[in-house]
């Protein structure tokens, strides 16, 4: 019997999980090194960073940098082989910290404390122009999230579970929705405590734009899946790369680390 597997469904959760991890980090490490380039102090912690001597406009540095690497990730993905852990971890990757960029452009009209809000604060733009950014990522996460479908539905094990409509909206929603949602709790204990940032309560919002992708699934009938069924390895490595950073950030970024690297020494 033609089944997904319980190791592809893991491998999924942990690649979700790392793709909100490196999303944040990107965002943090953005605003702080804008802030270094333009003269101010930034100190990089485990769930934020904090920035003194510059002015507001950094913090659009987080987003600029999730977008650039989103983008730059999104054209490297297609030269990816196979269907491995591997390619599937860069999906989530991808997927995550285009998010990441795309999310604070929907709120910039609607939540004047997020740090592209601010940065745009400092701006003499001409009025409007914040909607229309607003709207531009609203479409590109759409976009995103659709997308996606036919990413994900390439992994399947074999072309049997993905058949007909029903079965792609099954197979989206184990190893696309549910993975998301669990990442959800999985990535928590890198972010704690959660006193200075609001990171955690935002988690929560990661995993609503997959329901645009498994929306999308029934749709998708260009991806047809491999004629012999193909095995996916328990995925110890990467479930070892994420202890290894957890360790990292509670060990090491929990205390705060500069991004002056004048000071390391």
């Amino acid at each position: 019997m033609t089944r997904i597997g319980p190791t592809l469904v893991i491998a999924a959760v942990l690649g979700s999980t790392l793709g909100i991890i490196i999303a944040q980090f990107l965002d943090d490490f953005g605003d702080g090194l804008l802030a270094e380039i333009l003269g101010g102090d930034a100190v990089l912690y485990n769930n934020r960073v904090e920035i003194t001597g510059a002015t507001d406009i950094v913090w659009a540095g987080g987003f600029l940098l999730c977008l650039l690497v989103g983008f730059i990730a999104l054209f490297v993905y297609p030269t990816q082989r196979g269907h491995g852990i591997p390619r599937l971890t860069l999906l989530w990757m991808v997927v995550h910290v285009l998010r990441q960029a795309l999310g604070q452009a929907v709120t910039l009209p609607f939540d004047a404390d997020s740090p592209l809000a601010l940065a745009y604060a400092t701006l003499d733009a001409p009025a409007g122009l914040d909607m229309v950014i607003a709207a531009g990522g609203g479409v590109g996460l759409l976009l995103v999230a659709l997308a996606a479908a036919s990413a994900f539905l390439a992994f399947t094990p074999h072309r049997k579970l993905i058949a007909n409509g029903r079965k792609r909206i099954t197979f989206v929603l184990w190893i696309v929705l549910i993975p998301a949602a669990a990442s959800v709790f999985l990535a928590i204990p890198f972010f704690l405590p959660d006193a200075e940032s609001l990171v955690i309560g935002s988690l929560p919002l990661t995993a609503v734009m997959f329901l645009a992708t498994l929306a999308a699934a029934p749709g998708t009938t260009t991806v047809q899946g491999p004629e012999d069924r193909r095995t996916t390895p328990w995925p110890s490595g990467l479930g070892i790369t994420l202890i290894v950073i957890l360790l990292f950030y509670l060990t090491v970024l929990q205390g705060g680390v500069s991004l002056d690297p004048r000071l390391w020494g």
